[in-house]
């Protein structure tokens, strides 16, 4: 991959990889940043005035925009680097747990939080901490990885 056409052309550029890395910087903010709010909303901080399926709706296009925006550059950025990801245990963690929170995120916080106005308290607050632990824990990976 790194060798190919694409991975060429971002190690040879001195623009290209800063760019791509700062969309998807504000892809990060608008996913996360959205995220956050639904998931502090599930445990009972802040945006007590609104429900959090009203709000889930609200953000939702904020939220799969910044999704969106993170997984087209996330691969142009490995592409750039992929021999140096490769070979780091981090990046595999980091891959897998990444896995993991997209499929909570797509299946058990979506349709709970999201679709289901009635949500308990109890269940919410278990949601709301396992998508913050998961998307933190991608994040703190995502950091490490630079120092393995």
């Amino acid at each position: 991959m790194e060798r190919s056409p694409i991975g060429e052309f971002i190690r040879s550029s001195r623009v290209v990889f800063p760019i791509v890395e700062s969309i998807h910087l504000i892809g990060l903010a608008l996913f996360v940043g959205t995220l956050l709010l639904l998931d502090m909303g599930l445990l009972g901080f802040g945006m007590r005035r609104q429900p959090v399926h009203q709000l889930a709706v609200a953000l939702g296009p904020w939220t799969w925009s910044g999704f969106a925006l993170l997984m087209l550059t996330g691969p142009i950025m490995f592409t750039g680097q992929a021999a140096k990801w490769h070979d780091n245990p981090v990046f595999w963690i980091k891959m897998l747990l990444l896995i993991i929170a997209i499929v909570f995120q797509l299946s058990v916080r979506r349709k709970i939080a999201c679709e289901n106005p009635l949500l308990r308290p109890a269940p919410a607050k278990w949601i709301g901490a396992i998508s913050l632990l998961l998307w933190i824990s991608t994040g703190l990976l995502s950091k490490m990885m630079e120092f393995v």
